[in-house]
């Protein structure tokens, strides 16, 4: 779908599991607010959260952050909004 970019010599890089409960509520259209409320952390801290996802994954805009979170759920069998 989006090609991650690799380099030689760099670690893996792996979505954590606070990572991984932000996509579900990104996919769900959750604001940082929203989705700071629900996990019990700050809008900063949602904020840096998913700057790293999209780091990781070689996304560019907070649309294709929400675009791969959905298919990542459909691959899952977790249902969103």
């Amino acid at each position: 779908m989006y090609p991650v970019k690799r380099c030689t010599g760099c670690r893996r890089q792996v979505i954590t599991p606070t990572e991984r409960k932000i996509l579900v509520l990104v996919a769900q259209g959750s604001t940082n607010v929203r989705i700071a409320q629900t996990l019990g952390l700050s809008p900063n801290t949602v904020s840096s959260h998913r700057s790293r996802v999209m780091r990781k994954l070689g996304l560019r805009t907070p649309g294709e952050l929400r675009q791969f979170a959905q298919g990542y759920l459909r691959t899952q069998g977790i249902e969103h909004a």
